[in-house]
């Protein structure tokens, strides 16, 4: 079984009583971020550690209020605090030393409480089952890279409510090469041999759309791509037809198919197995996305009719924007429509985001939990989304597609009055402006002839001026709302280009960070011009980074599928 790291790191867990002395009389914590685990946060309020020998500021606490105080941190930690505290499970105090909290408005000694984590895995009952464990047995993790190690002595926590994560502190994660996110394989080992590993799979990644299907074979967990293909239809070509040739072509077994789903509204904050109630769920909500969820299930069917007895599993579009907060999802339009319809912001891209984010962090070498990022997603379709802690926190694409920056082909943000001005000036339908504004506006609509930057950026070098409007529609478009992100972060550590333009179109980045001077964006013009893939293209003297990261949606999704099927 592969389960996904958690690096603890130092924190505090405290009584209501003690909540009320640091910070006031019934404090209310005020939440940062939810924590993988169901109904734990991380708070926006720390406090100061004082040992014997030293104190550590900004020590976060998390949430909710627990029947004792306890303070976990590193031995680096004890180190500078002047304590001596042992390796225990959460809430085994017995025997533990004490230091002193200082928080806003007063100050708490604790007698004890002070430990070392013991690293542990969360695991669900059925997570518990498949291993063959019990809680509180002890089992052993390998992890992968530079540091490969066996660390043994894993305790097992086994609850209901908890979701699968091994959880190591600062120092030992540090040593293992370890960092949120990463996978490790949960082993049984004796004194001399491994006695079990990782199960190899392959996964079949399938993005059904209009026009034609994507498919992509991967190995896991080693994310070799063993086969690709792009398949067109149309409609003298029927999908079963596009299916048999794919399948024809696939070699050797399929151990599981991850499937592109573009809409999963509010009822999905991440993958999960497809079963018959979740086909009813987003059949339930392919209104929002009309062009492409009713293909996106097209789809899955004609997979499962063909593998029925493997999984699948559906990865959306959507779910990595299921963090945003109200004030970012929500229209000023009457609430009881965002009650009775759920009518409010989704967002989507949301694999390109997740993907080019967690390489960014790597890349940077900033944990996600201090890094505020702008990622630019810049194809035929364009979203910018704002992403603190390592989750969205706001996104220019709204209950469609259509929302946000000009496109290719959709006109992005308008004056709603436009819709009715227009049916009435032209005599066309709703549906027929709809349809104007997703395939007729944009770069398309503006320059008359096409909606290819590179053709466009052809013509506008000969002096067509409509070519030229066009792309100075488009640049302007993603200066207002990298600003909006730099307003709705306090600033950023880094913006990325992505997808086929932010990836390809050296001049356009230039334009596009041009004027961004004040914000601390600067370019380094031979790496922007001459660079090729992943890499850092501002000046080494720019405050906030730059980088382009060419995107990878499938291996997002063959990584979700094997970490919920294997």
């Amino acid at each position: 079984m592969r389960v996904p790291v958690g690096v603890s790191n130092r924190h505090i867990h405290l009584t209501q009583a003690h909540a009320d002395i640091l910070f006031g009389r019934d404090y209310r914590f005020k939440k940062l971020k939810d924590l993988r685990q169901p109904g734990q946060y991380a708070c926006e309020e720390t406090l100061t550690l004082q040992g014997p020998k030293g104190a550590i500021q900004n020590v976060r606490v998390l949430g909710p209020v627990r029947s004792y105080s306890q303070v976990e941190v590193s031995k680096t930690d004890c180190f500078v605090l002047g304590v001596n505290a042992p390796v225990r499970d959460s809430g085994d105090l017995e025997g533990t030393p004490g230091l002193r909290l200082v928080g806003p408005k007063g100050s708490v000694e604790l007698d004890a409480g002070v430990i070392l984590p013991f690293r542990h895995i969360h695991l669900h009952p059925e997570d518990a089952a498949e291993l063959g464990v019990q809680d509180k047995d002890l089992v052993a993790v390998k992890t992968s890279g530079e540091r490969s190690v066996i660390l043994e002595n894993v305790l097992c926590r086994v609850h209901p409510q908890y979701s699968l994560e091994f959880h190591i502190d600062t120092d030992e994660a540090n040593a293992a090469g370890l960092r949120n996110g990463d996978l490790v394989q949960v082993i049984h080992v004796d004194a001399f041999h491994e006695l079990r590993t990782f199960t190899a799979q392959r996964v079949l990644v399938l993005n059904c759309g209009s026009s034609s299907v994507k498919y992509k074979l991967y190995q896991m967990p080693g994310e070799v791509i063993l086969q690709q293909g792009n398949l067109e239809r149309s409609e003298s070509v029927s999908l079963a037809e596009v299916f048999s040739a794919i399948f024809a072509a696939v070699e050797g077994p399929i151990d599981g198919v991850a499937h592109r789903i573009v809409h999963g509204a509010d009822l999905f904050q991440a993958s999960v197995l497809i079963t018959p109630e979740v086909l009813e769920q987003i059949s339930s909500v392919s209104h929002l996305a009309p062009l492409h969820n009713p293909v996106n299930l097209e789809g899955v069917r004609e997979a499962m009719s063909r593998l029925p007895e493997i999984p699948h599993v559906a990865v959306f579009d959507t779910a990595f924007h299921q963090t945003m907060p109200p004030s970012s999802y929500l229209y000023a339009i009457p609430y009881e429509l965002y009650e009775k319809h759920r009518i409010r912001k989704y967002g989507f891209h949301g694999s390109s985001h997740r993907y080019v984010v967690e390489r960014a962090e790597q890349l940077l070498d900033i944990p996600n939990d201090k890094l505020r990022v702008i990622s630019c997603h810049i194809g035929n379709g364009v979203s910018v989304t704002a992403v603190r802690n390592g989750q969205s926190y706001d996104t220019s694409m709204g209950l469609t597609p259509l929302a946000g920056v000009t496109m290719g082909t959709r006109s992005g943000n308008i004056d709603p009055g436009i819709i009715p001005h227009v049916e009435q000036l032209e005599g066309m339908s709703t549906g027929e402006v709809l349809d104007m504004l997703n395939n007729k506006s944009g770069l398309l609509g503006i320059s008359g002839v096409t909606n290819d930057v590179r053709e466009l950026l052809e013509l506008a070098h000969q002096g067509h001026e409509r070519a030229q409007l066009a792309l100075d529609l488009f640049v302007t478009k993603l200066h207002k709302y990298i600003g909006l992100s730099l307003a709705r972060l306090n600033g950023a550590d880094a913006i990325i280009f992505t997808a086929g333009i932010g990836e390809n179109s050296a001049e356009l980045r230039e334009r596009i960070c041009q004027g961004l001077e004040y914000a601390g964006i600067f370019l380094d013009p031979q790496q922007n011009w001459e660079g090729h893939g992943e890499r850092l293209i501002s000046s080494r003297y720019s405050p906030v980074k730059v980088l382009v990261i060419p995107t990878n949606e499938e291996l997002v999704m063959a990584r979700d599928a094997y970490q919920l099927t294997v």
